[in-house]
């Protein structure tokens, strides 16, 4: 369903668990949101009238024309993590969980989005040697550079020992 992500294509053949540092940013990515992807994400997963219609959306005090859910900006951020670990020599292995999101202001359909990602902390599990964490600042902005969600999200990896 979520079909306009484009992955920013650098790679980091030599980025490793261990090299990665607090503070390293790097570019996800973007995505157009468009407007017949905002419609099916909403009938599927939030069929609230804002998402549906501008008419409907022209009555609502916060967003006066079609915006799309949250959650669907929260998915399009969250695709585009995966992809990055690929170009890297970190192995990621599951979720940890989402420890913060933020919806700073409307996504509204046909609004161009580009994501980066911030390491927020790095460490290692203190049982399994192998294991690590990841927590992660991800960002979307739209097409006018303004700020529109932001999420912290923590994901288990291959520390390569």
């Amino acid at each position: 369903m979520i079909t306009n992500s484009t992955p920013d294509m650098t790679k980091y053949p030599d980025l490793t668990f261990g090299s990665l540092r607090v503070g390293d940013k790097f570019v996800l990515g973007k995505h157009l949101m468009a407007r017949e992807e905002v419609i099916a994400f909403a009938r599927r997963f939030d069929p609230q009238p804002f998402h549906l219609s501008d008419e409907a959306a022209a009555e609502h005090a916060v967003f006066k024309r079609m915006a799309a859910s949250g959650w669907h900006t929260a998915a399009v951020m969250n695709i585009l993590v995966g992809p990055f670990y690929e170009r890297t020599s970190i192995k990621g292995l599951a979720g940890g969980g989402v420890e913060k999101l933020v919806w700073v202001q409307p996504v509204y359909a046909d609004d161009m989005l580009y994501m980066d990602m911030e390491i927020s902390e790095i460490r290692r599990s203190k049982s399994k040697p192998h294991l690590g964490f990841i927590t992660m600042r991800v960002q979307a902005h739209n097409q006018d550079d303004e700020l529109v969600s932001h999420m912290l999200i923590t994901g288990a990896f291959e520390t390569g020992i």
